[in-house]
């Protein structure tokens, strides 16, 4: 399971590398009818030139990534015009205006705006909304008032993102947006309203616009994923992607199964769980097949289909001595577990702090879980990895884990041995002996986020438990249930 995430993390950020001189950005996805002003279908890989109009029907979703990485999203029922783009790569130096003609755009601005804030720009018939190198949404009403909304981030945002502004004009006056979710309403008659912060239905609003998750089947999620994600190696900053993955992996009806995923990774499902995990995953039910895949994904593997990111390999020892001062926290809360051989089910959560001044990890897992039919109990169980002694350049893949017994009745933990190593014995944790056999870890990814200050050590974590029992003969395990969450970024102080 966690050869998930080291495969989604091997995609790199879309290439810019073009040879039209007019060609400004590319569609990174395509949901429904996108066109042009000429009619023209648009798919994901599609360009986009200087002075297209690009149209969305009902329904549809699209996402255009420009060459200097700003990012348009265009939700449904939207026409929106590039007027001006100009961009020198060796300098940053560059302009984008673009007018918004109807329906709703969210802006995700590029390096243009972070040397040059004044110089992104969105019109619309009711005024003018410009960037000071950050997010905002703006929807246009068929009478051609306009609501803009500033997403952030703010200041002290938990993503290290360089706080920004959204300056918003007509002829009448102007407002400042500078606070996360603070919303101005403006019209061609009507000065730009005060800065208030939005209201939970006026935010529904916005968010409906670019809602992606209704409508959807698995061959919709399926393709969009393949035609606009996991293209030649390369991920582009998606938003909507990292919606419709999670919407593939997380449905409560179901999801993609792992041959599937294998089929729009391009690899084999050996190559996602290896041979063991596969012959498992061949003799599960179809319900199964489908809960062992949905792996769920943390907050850093969003944010990395929504900016782009730099996989860096898993964390040496070196990578976290260099470190010695603070702390990094990582939580995983009410993680799924799903039966992968027999019976179980549960969920649990996990918190992992590493403390660079004592160069020790510190993990608490604890949750609620069932095998072979018991009843479900509570547990609780913690443990601390010391990395000062490790060698600088040995990874710490699988080593801050921990192996404990949980008592099949009360739930009490202990520290046991490991399956393999002397002492070992696995008639300790058989139906009759009343315990459950449980590994629990933290394993640590080096990713360097496009538009993020912060260091890419340590800059994601999987949070995983197995917890298995043994047959009454103690030759095999006979009941297993897994869970995990990928890509949890880390709190830090």
């Amino acid at each position: 399971m966690k050869k998930i995430l080291t495969l989604i993390l091997t995609l790199f950020f879309i290439s810019h590398s073009v040879a039209d001189e007019k060609i400004v950005g590319a569609i990174t996805l395509s949901i429904g009818k996108i066109t042009n002003q000429k009619g023209e279908v648009l798919k994901a890989g599609d360009k986009i030139f200087f002075g297209d109009e690009i149209i969305s029907d009902g329904k549809s979703k699209s996402q255009i990534i420009f060459l200097d990485e700003t990012v348009l999203t265009i939700g449904e029922k939207t026409s929106i015009t590039i007027d001006e783009f100009v961009f020198d790569p060796s300098t940053l130096d560059g302009s984008f205006l673009a007018t918004l003609n109807e329906g709703s755009v969210k802006v995700l601005s590029g390096l243009i705006n972070q040397k040059n804030p004044e110089k992104l720009e969105v019109k619309t018939a009711a005024g003018t909304i410009g960037s000071r190198g950050t997010e905002f949404q703006t929807i246009i009403d068929e009478e051609d008032n306009a609501q803009v909304l500033l997403i952030g981030p703010g200041e002290d945002n938990t993503l290290g993102l360089r706080p920004g502004a959204v300056e918003v004009a007509n002829e009448l006056g102007s407002v400042l947006l500078d606070t996360p979710f603070s919303f101005t309403q403006l019209s061609l008659n009507q000065i730009p309203t005060p800065p208030v912060e939005i209201t939970q239905e006026q935010l529904q609003q916005f968010q409906n616009f670019l809602d992606v998750k209704a409508n959807l089947d698995v061959q919709d999620v399926e393709s969009a994923i393949k035609e606009g994600l996991f293209d030649d190696q390369q991920i582009s900053g998606n938003e909507i992607i990292g919606e419709i993955v999670t919407t593939a992996l997380n449905l409560s009806d179901g999801g993609l199964t792992f041959d599937q995923i294998a089929e729009v990774l391009g690899v084999d499902v050996v190559d996602i769980i290896g041979e063991e995990g596969q012959a498992e995953f061949e003799n599960e039910s179809a319900e199964n097949q489908i809960a062992m895949a949905n792996a769920e994904g943390g907050d850093g593997l969003a944010y990395i289909l929504r900016y782009g990111g730099t996989n860096l390999g898993q964390t040496n020892y070196g990578d976290f001595q260099g470190i010695t001062s603070g702390t990094y926290t990582y939580t995983g809360n009410n993680i799924n577990m799903a039966a992968t051989k027999g019976t179980g089910s549960g969920t649990f959560s996990g918190i992992t702090t590493v403390n660079f001044a004592s160069q020790t990890i510190n993990n608490t897992y604890s949750g609620t879980l069932s095998l072979d039919g018991n009843a479900n109990v509570d547990f609780s169980y913690s443990f601390t990895t010391d990395y000062s002694s490790g060698s600088a350049s040995t990874s710490m893949w699988g080593t801050n884990n921990g192996i404990f017994s949980i008592n099949n009745s009360n739930g009490t933990t202990a520290t046991t041995t490991k399956s393999g190593d002397a002492g070992f014995d696995p008639s300790d944790f058989t139906s009759a002996a009343g315990s459950y056999y449980a590994d629990a870890a933290t394993d640590f990814f080096n990713v360097q986020m496009n538009g993020s200050p912060n260091p890419s050590t340590g800059s994601v974590a999987t949070i995983a438990l197995n917890v298995s029992d043994y047959n009454d003969a103690a030759t095999d395990t006979e009941n297993t249930i897994d869970g995990q969450r990928t890509g949890i970024m880390p709190s830090r102080n």
